[in-house]
Order: structure tokens, then C-alpha cells, then sequence
């Protein structure tokens, strides 16, 4: 690709990174709450919209911010329910009030945001139509991202293929393009942000160019992660007050969408609206970063339906919850909440892989860390995740000679030991382990300068920082810098 794209240009002097953007819920008087009464009751009851977005919509709209506790308590103090009813087609649709749920919110970017388990879902519609938008002046493009994201999600869903995992492929050629793997992007661009933080401005404009040029190629692989790892670098920029990259990303994406898909795509209508948000005040970014998140909430009530396919081959709907779960986007969303369900699905997931032949290693491995992620991760259940981690390694021992995927898993099951240990206070195993999992890293992508051997290089730095040896974090932040410096400046002619 011949670069049109201008270079990361440094942030203007006296501009800092966005604060926390914060949607603040505070105690209403009863006056308050009376004269939003009318608002609420048409957005709930004569709209029947889902409780999540009225939410939003109160606070996008009409700056009205309440917990969803406060909610609960004032619909039911009003004595407002949903009734059950039937329509003249086939589909039934069941309404109640609710279920209660607490605050989730970023823990990275501080916007607390407000979501609902709902105990109803509407029959949908079918993958090729979009939801119903109902038009709310100004406030129309947040309902319009709100139904891409369910129609994408449904889509995905009613699919019957198998979507197979990207990294296969990334794996199997892991510095040969065209990379498909959206993941990877998103990735790339974790690496601008953390050149930037270390003051290597021009590093992180080459990371920047590799990141655009993967985005051509990402787009041609329509997988369900698709939309949401690009969503993710959308919020991370916001979050971190990278504005002028976000205006570049979000042209550059729409106009390779619209080139790309069909015009009635959902990525392309989500990119669509949020090019037309405003980034320039400080309101408009806190209400972007809570239009992404209600997104991301409504995803996660669809896909939760949905947890317990009988075959691996909705794999992506889990890695979708837990693998990717870490990000600023999509952290806190309070899987725990659905633990009877969600252990007995991964465990009926492994119990088939186990028996069924036609099952591949490779999916009995991504089973195996999904369970370890969400056990670890999710429950903070540290015994057990002992226990997975431990099984996790067996499987990918390194007394046999190992694929890359194994690799892969290998160091992926050593971090995880390393955080437990960490909390034990065993240093010695816990940076043992640390390095152990950068040298199973190399062994993965061939390479001492991949992208992800640096990410877990920035790991053990942050361990070395946290146990006061500040020295030895400086040396690994400079030997990833320069393994960065390697890995750029070899893709750096495939973008131009």
C-alpha cells in the first residue's frame, strides 16, 4: 500500500491525556425524579425499550444520571411493569421488569456505566435487517450504533459455519501479510499507546502505520470479533486522549468499510455515526465512551443467551466474553454474575473434546485457557485456577517438541501461575515463570521481536516495577524498546 496517511504527529504542547471521563449518578430529590417521570414512562413503557438504553438515553439526552438501583426502586415506587402480551404473528414476546444488576464500569477510564440482565429478549430479526431505530433528533445515531451492534451480534450468532480462530493462521506465518487477524490490530495499536507512554514518539507513529496498513486486510476477514476489536481501539483512544489518531483511524476505517462491505453493513453504519460524534469536549467523549460500553453491555446479554452451544464451533462467543474481557472496553462486566452457567458450559466444552475426534488440539487448548482466564480472571477462585493452570502446562509440556500453538498456551498458562504467585509473595517462581513465559512467547512467533514477545516483555518490566527493582525494569523496558525498534522497522516497507 503506497502511505497516504499523514504521520503520528507529537500532541500539541499543554495537551494531556483525557482524564477518567465520568458519568456521574447522583441521589435525585423527588422533584427530579417527577419531572423526568413522563420521559422515562414513554422511553420504557410506550417505546418498550430495554432498561440499559433508556438509561442512556436519559443521560445522553437529558444529562438525568441515576444508578440502576435508583431505577429499579422509582419503577417500582411509580408501579411501572412491562405486561406480557402477544402480537398477531407467531412470535411471542414476554416482558417483565428487570432483573437488578450492579454498577459495572471501566476500571481503566473510571466512566461508570449502568447495565441490565434482562429476563426478556425479543424474537429478532433476521441477520440481514437491522433492528427498528426509532429517531431521537441528534441522539438517532446512538439507537442507530445500538442496533448495528445487536444485528452484527445475532448474525454471528444464527451462523451455523465454524469460525476459526485467527490466530491459526497468524501463527502459522506470524510476520508474513496480509494479517487478517483483527486481534493483531488491536494489538498494534496497544504498542503505540505504550511507545508513546515511553516517550518514543517516532516508534509509535512507524506502530501506527503498521496498525492502518493490517486494517485493509482485517476488514476481508469477516469474523465475529470483527466489530468489537475495533470498537476497542476506539474507546482506548478516547480513554486516552489520543484524538488526533482516533480522527485518523475513524476516516481511514469508514472509508475502507464503505469501499469494502456491502453498504447495509453494520460496521459500516456504526463507523458511520461515530465519525459524526464530537471528540472536542470533554461531554462529548464522556458520552462516546458510554455509547460504546452500553454497546458492549447489550453484547453481553445476547451472547449470555447464548452460552452452552453444544459444539466448539460458537468458541468465539466465549474467547469474545473471557479472552478479550480485559480490555478498557469490555472489563467488569461481571460474568461472575452467570458462573453456574458459564462453568458448566466450558466443562461440557471439555468433556466433548475430550471424547469427540474431531475436535482439534488446538480447540482442546483454547477450552483449557478459557476455563483457566475465566476461573482466575472472572471468580478469583485461585485454587482452581492453580489447578488449570498447572493441567494447562502439562498439556503444552516442554519435554516433547511443541507446535507453535503450544507454545502459544505455554506461556500463556506461565503468566497466569505468575500472578498467583505474585499474590503468594513467591517472587523467586513468579519471575521465573515471567521469564519462562517470554521465552515460550519467542518460541510461538520464531522471533525474539513479535509484538506479543513484547507485550509480555512490558509484563515482567511492570513486575520488576511493582517489587521495587526499578533498575532491572528500566533494562527490560529498553530491551523491549529495541526489539520494538527490530519489528517495526521490518514491516516498516510493507506500508509504504
Amino acid at each position: 500500500m503506497s502511505s497516504q496517511l499523514p504521520k503520528l504527529a507529537p500532541r500539541p504542547f499543554g495537551e494531556v491525556p483525557l482524564a477518567a471521563g465520568k458519568v456521574n449518578p447522583k441521589e435525585h430529590t423527588e422533584r427530579e425524579w417527577e419531572a423526568q417521570r413522563g420521559v422515562i414512562e414513554h422511553l420504557y413503557i410506550g417505546e418498550n425499550r430495554r432498561l440499559v438504553d433508556t438509561m442512556t438515553i436519559m443521560t445522553s439526552k437529558y444529562g438525568f444520571a441515576a444508578t440502576e438501583q435508583m431505577y429499579k426502586k422509582r419503577l417500582k415506587k411509580w408501579n411501572l411493569r412491562k405486561r406480557a402480551y402477544r402480537t398477531t404473528s407467531e412470535n411471542a414476546v414476554a416482558s417483565t421488569a428487570a432483573s437488578a444488576s450492579d454498577n459495572a464500569g471501566s476500571s481503566k477510564s473510571g466512566a461508570e456505566v449502568l447495565r441490565q440482565t434482562p429476563d426478556r429478549m425479543l424474537q429478532q430479526p433476521a441477520c440481514t435487517t437491522i433492528a427498528r431505530t426509532t429517531k431521537l433528533g441528534p441522539y438517532a445515531g446512538l439507537e442507530l450504533v445500538l442496533d448495528s451492534v445487536r444485528s452484527w451480534s445475532l448474525c454471528k450468532l444464527e451462523s451455523r459455519g465454524v469460525a476459526p480462530d485467527p490466530m491459526v493462521r497468524y501463527l502459522a506465518n506470524p510476520n508474513q501479510p496480509p494479517i487478517q487477524d483483527s486481534r493483531t490490530m488491536y494489538r498494534t495499536f496497544e504498542l503505540v499507546f505504550d511507545l508513546w507512554h515511553h516517550g518514543k514518539g517516532q516508534l509509535a507513529g512507524m506502530a501506527a502505520r503498521r496498525a492502518f496498513y493490517s486494517l485493509e486486510f482485517v476488514l476481508t476477514a469477516d469474523h465475529p470479533d470483527l466489530v468489537w476489536h475495533i470498537l476497542d481501539t476506539v474507546y482506548d483512544m478516547v480513554d486516552r486522549g489520543h484524538i488526533q489518531l482516533l480522527g485518523m483511524f475513524l476516516t481511514h476505517a469508514r472509508e475502507l468499510s464503505t469501499r469494502r462491505l456491502p453498504q447495509e453493513h453494520p460496521l459500516v453504519k456504526i463507523l458511520q455515526e461515530l465519525t459524526k460524534c464530537d471528540y472536542q469536549t470533554r461531554l462529548g467523549r464522556e458520552r462516546v465512551c458510554h455509547l460504546l460500553r452500553s454497546a458492549w453491555l447489550q453484547n453481553v446479554d445476547i451472547l449470555s443467551d447464548h452460552i452452552g452451544s453444544p459444539a466448539p464451533t460458537h468458541l468465539w462467543l466465549y474467547e469474545q466474553l473471557i479472552w478479550d474481557g480485559r480490555t478498557s472496553l469490555r472489563r467488569d462486566c461481571e460474568l461472575a454474575k452467570r458462573r453456574e452457567t458459564m462453568v458448566a458450559a466450558l466443562a461440557g466444552l471439555h468433556q466433548l473434546a475430550d471424547v469427540d475426534p474431531r475436535v482439534s488440539k488446538l480447540d482442546r487448548l483454547r477450552i483449557m485457557a478459557l476455563m483457566l482466564e475465566y476461573t482466575q480472571m472472572d471468580l478469583g477462585d485461585r485454587q482452581k485456577a492453580e489447578e488449570l493452570a498447572v493441567n494447562l502446562l502439562n498439556q503444552t509440556s516442554l519435554n516433547r517438541e511443541a507446535s507453535r500453538s503450544d507454545a502459544r498456551f505455554h506461556a500463556y498458562a506461565r503468566k497466569m501461575l505468575a500472578r498467583l504467585q505474585e499474590h503468594e509473595q513467591d517472587w523467586v517462581r513468579a519471575e521465573e515463570n515471567l521469564r519462562y513465559a517470554v521465552e515460550k512467547r519467542e518460541a510461538a512467533h520464531g522471533t525474539g521481536s513479535d509484538l506479543r514477545v513484547i507485550r509480555d516483555m512490558w509484563v515482567l518490566a511492570g513486575y520488576y516495577q511493582r517489587t521495587g527493582r526499578g533498575g532491572a525494569a528500566s533494562q527490560i523496558v529498553d530491551d523491549a524498546i529495541s526489539r520494538a525498534e527490530q519489528y517495526l522497522s521490518q514491516g516498516e516497507a510493507e506500508c509504504t
